[in-house]
């Protein structure tokens, strides 16, 4: 492979398409052109600081002029910049999935309201941020439905602080959806929730993967009718890898009224334990990915993961971090890793509350472990694909073993060329797409 090292030191990336044509790609500036070899290298040693080709240097000064372009998730110095909070309700469980990654947590412990609604308040505070747009997320370390009464608190509860201290919130709520709830539905409506529902579609999948598909439908029907906002999320597996196509009409036959289809590649290092066999359901993903989108495009449905959406933004760190806060009091960065139970769940904690809804921060136990962002790893140095990805998960790089973490890297560059190349070959003028 030819090094472009001064062009990759501007974060100006050449993509090598065939044999004589790269996709010249900025992402600092939303800027892809197509060019030859020719013209990169002549950009190349316009850098070098020769004067070669005039066209060359008015094609640098054009990228390099739009720069910078602002952050959509930038690096974290402080807790006052973190704009999310996880609340799990419990550790409880109605369903066992086969790929759970909370399973090891499971225990008959709800979190109690006070120590729940003093995290919110401190969240939701201007004391503690300058940030205008926060999100409350309320998941599953079990299933939130089986505490109907305190999710509902908590959603009015952080909707109404949110209110007077005159922030932006965005809330979602995450369900298994085997659980219907008059009251958690028309708080969900009243306070503009947005409610996610771990959903395979396939009969066939969901009994085998999750279980209860005919309890879920009509379930789910029933929130649609209501007028809840709906995302199905889907964990896609070796099992159902194959029929992302499928899944989407599926999913326009049951549910006509869902315009949000999230993919989910599951993360299982034993699932996963050969290296090529990851691979090929990495590159099999990637090959159903486009028709299933396509799909989707033509029936109403915004089908996406979350490789597809970070494109179109710029990110320093892969998820921004969070407070998540657990049955235990305790606060994790990230709800992957939750419980006592769970291996690394005490190098995860930087902060707690106490029954009375004190909130205790470690700064710089926070600041340790927010650390994993784009420039943590040797390997992104000269990624272009760094800026779309944040240097990766961090719950990820601890359950998966280098090669693993190797076979996603690889996926990632190659998903994310091949979304470049298909919005150039759409939207193309004059060689140059810029956004």
């Amino acid at each position: 492979m030819i090094n472009f090292k001064h062009l990759n030191n501007e974060e100006i990336y050449p993509l090598l398409i065939s044999e004589n044509n790269y996709l010249v790609y900025a992402p600092l500036a939303g800027w892809l052109s197509l060019n030859s070899f020719e013209e990169v290298e002549l950009m190349e040693r316009c850098l070098q600081g020769e004067s070669v080709d005039k066209k060359a240097e008015e094609r640098l000064r054009q990228i390099m002029s739009k720069r910078p372009k602002s952050k959509s998730t930038p690096k974290k110095t402080h807790v006052g910049q973190i704009h999310k909070l996880t609340i799990l309700p419990n550790y409880k469980c109605n369903f066992k999935c086969s790929y759970c990654y909370s399973v090891e947590g499971r225990q008959n412990k709800e979190i109690s309201e006070a120590m729940a609604l003093g995290v919110i308040n401190h969240f939701i505070d201007r004391k503690r941020t300058n940030l205008e747009h926060l999100w409350l997320a309320i998941l599953g370390g079990g299933e939130p439905f089986l505490s109907p009464k305190l999710t509902e608190k908590l959603i009015c509860h952080a909707r109404l602080r949110a209110e007077e201290q005159n922030f932006d919130l965005g809330i979602g709520l995450t369900t298994n959806g085997s659980i219907y709830d008059k009251n958690l539905s028309d708080a969900m409506i009243v306070n503009h929730v947005s409610l996610g529902v771990s959903f395979e579609v396939l009969k066939d999948i969901q009994n085998k993967q999750r279980q209860g598909y005919d309890k879920v439908v009509p379930v789910v029907k029933q929130y649609m009718e209501d007028g809840v906002d709906i995302t199905i999320k889907s964990i896609i597996t070796p099992a159902n890898v194959g029929h992302l196509e499928e899944m989407v009409l599926e999913l326009k036959r049951l549910f006509p009224l869902v315009k949000r289809y999230k993919l989910q590649i599951v993360e299982d290092a034993s699932m996963f334990a050969n290296v090529q066999v990851m691979r090929k359901f990495y590159a099999d993903f990637t090959e159903h990915f486009f028709y299933a989108e396509e799909i989707g495009k033509n029936n109403g449905i915004d089908v996406y993961v979350l490789a597809s959406k970070f494109i179109d933004m710029l990110i320093e760190h892969y998820c921004g971090g969070e407070m998540c806060l657990n049955p235990e009091g305790t606060i994790t960065i990230c709800h992957r890793i939750s419980s006592p139970k769970e291996k690394e769940y005490k190098h995860f904690i930087y902060g707690k509350v106490d029954e009375d809804g004190n909130i205790f921060v470690d700064d710089q136990k926070f600041l340790q472990l927010i650390s994993h962002n784009v420039d943590a790893c040797k390997q992104c140095e000269n990624c272009f694909v760094k800026w779309h990805c944040g240097g990766g998960c961090f719950a990820q790089s601890t359950i998966y073993s280098q090669q693993q973490l190797d076979v996603i890297c690889d996926w990632t560059r190659n998903f994310t060329k091949q979304i470049l190349q298909r919005r150039f070959a759409q939207n193309q003028e004059e060689g140059i797409l810029q956004w």
